[in-house]
């Protein structure tokens, strides 16, 4: 599968409606991939294989959105979304956690108010690196507003390439509970649900 990301103009184009509202009560759904083949997408003279590692579906609160254009990775995956589940967005607890993401990583503080312990917050929050499969994808990610109830769907891939001659990699976390190096989740995203639509 050959995959070229073209520059984003205008608006993304919804291909469906959504009956009702997102729910971000429930886990991120991630199963064995369907299909093995590696897309590979082309960035002027670098070439960059995507290598599946799991199907991947997620329905969150947009807790935080940042746009990167330096170096591969951030023509490879121009957006990061954080994403929040679960009880962390419940009334009466979100006034009392802040989100804020610098050098693709998101950070978290919250006050002495708070009642759930670091572990959940861990295990129910996520910074997304984002390898839209299309324009489209690309438009409707970058439209993502602070509070926004959104479903992703894709695959979470390992990246392979060369940039400059020299080999990089880029591997997605496959656990919800990582914390560190290695813990964003790598997300090639070919559906997106929001506000009563569905972009592909």
């Amino acid at each position: 599968m050959l995959l070229l990301i073209l520059p984003a103009c205008g608006k993304p184009v919804p291909s469906d409606t959504a009956l009702g509202e997102v729910d971000v009560s429930g886990e991120p759904e991630q199963t064995a991939v369907q299909n093995n083949e590696t897309i590979a997408i082309n960035l002027g003279n670098d070439e960059f294989q995507l290598k599946p590692l799991a199907e991947y579906s997620i329905s969150a609160v947009v807790i935080g959105k940042k746009s990167y254009s330096s170096g591969w990775q951030g023509r490879l995956a121009p957006v990061d979304i954080a994403l929040a589940w679960g009880k962390l967005m419940a009334p009466g607890l979100s006034e009392h956690i802040s989100f804020s993401q610098s050098g693709r990583w998101y950070y978290y503080e919250y006050d002495k108010d708070f009642s759930l312990n670091e572990p959940y917050i861990i295990a129910h929050s996520s910074n997304n690196h984002i390898i839209p499969a299309n324009e489209n994808i690309l438009l409707s990610v970058k439209s993502f507003r602070k509070g926004d109830k959104v479903t992703l769907a894709g695959i979470l891939v390992s990246v392979r390439g060369k940039d400059k001659g020299e080999d990089v990699w880029w591997n997605s976390s496959l656990r919800r509970n990582d914390t560190g190096d290695g813990s964003c989740e790598v997300f090639y995203v070919t559906k997106v649900t929001r506000a009563g639509y569905v972009y592909e």
